[in-house]
């Protein structure tokens, strides 16, 4: 087993030192290039970027809600009342809250009139049917998830975090409004930080670098901490075509950007490397050391595995 892991170990370094090296290679090939591409891949009627700039935001937005509903239905573990209805609320804010935000700041089809009501009402609704769907799910499994819910959260949150801050560093205007403007005097590198730019017209988004839309894309990953959790998934075989799908997944979200003229090649590059940055360090400090639930979800399973005896 030990065997294992270690190997298991090399290959995980060895193929993060060739992403690195290839991301360090494309990151030289944007900062002189960055435009030209722009000039070279832009599409603003192309349906699928149209289609991407959707479906690329859902594994962040999906995260929370569904820590939630983990969290939500693991507070019977906790003795004392009080923290039951701690856990309840947090639980539900999570939810609630989630799909509020889903709601309100994802991207849409059409204009939606009153946008707050139309996120209210949407996420009372979708936030009854998951916890609905997680009233269903075998309580076992939810003790099991306890602290992956949390991981969830917690990895969302903060790289929401880094990805905001850096967005309003940096204050890089978007390719698609210097179209607008009919000239590229706006244009900068993504080197230059531009803390306190003004911006000339309210209507244009100085928030180019880095992408959040490739960031949101980049959560997917997530999907590949259950191999640890479930002995079918945990085979090297799912886990390669696991985190290959998470790769390409993201890959295709950041070109849908550039061709949807919203983002460049290095704002893409680095809003899906910094979160699968996260991504790493996060797993690292929840996991790493190989547990992978909390003792007090540890200590249920382990009464059920008595009584089942």
């Amino acid at each position: 087993m030990k065997k294992e892991q270690k190997f298991s170990a090399k290959i995980f370094w060895a193929v993060n030192a060739v992403a690195f090296a290839f991301f360090v290679a494309l990151m030289v090939v944007a900062t002189k290039y960055d435009l030209q591409i722009n000039h070279a891949l832009s599409d603003g009627d192309s349906f699928f970027a149209d289609l991407f700039s959707i479906i690329g935001e859902y594994p962040a937005y999906v995260a929370v809600p569904v820590g939630g509903v983990i969290i939500f239905f693991n507070a019977p573990l906790f003795e004392k009342k009080y923290q039951r209805v701690l856990i309840r609320i947090l639980g539900c804010l999570a939810v609630f809250g989630g799909w509020f935000f889903f709601m309100y700041a994802g991207t849409k089809l059409t204009d939606v009139p009153h946008l707050v009501g139309f996120s209210v009402v949407g996420a009372l609704g979708i936030g009854a049917i998951s916890l609905w769907i997680g009233s269903l799910v075998n309580v076992r499994t939810m003790n099991k998830l306890f602290k992956y819910g949390v991981f969830l959260i917690v990895f969302t949150l903060v790289t929401l975090a880094v990805i905001q801050i850096s967005k309003n560093i940096f204050c890089r205007m978007r390719y698609r409004d210097m179209l607008k403007e009919g000239n590229f005097d706006g244009f900068t590198p993504w080197y230059k930080v531009n803390i306190g730019r003004e911006n000339p017209n309210p209507d244009y988004h100085y928030t180019s670098f880095p992408s959040g839309h490739t960031s949101s894309a980049a959560h997917v990953f997530v999907l590949c901490v259950l191999c640890d959790f479930y002995p079918k998934l945990n085979k090297k075989s799912v886990r390669a075509a696991l985190n290959t799908g998470c790769v390409l997944f993201t890959a295709v979200v950041a070109v849908s950007r550039i061709v949807d003229d919203a983002h460049f090649l290095s704002d893409v590059l680095v809003g899906g490397y910094v979160t699968y940055l996260i991504y790493v360090l996060c797993r690292y400090l929840f996991f790493g050391k190989g547990i992978y639930y909390f003792r007090i979800a540890e200590n249920k399973l382990k009464e059920v595995e008595c009584r089942e005896l």
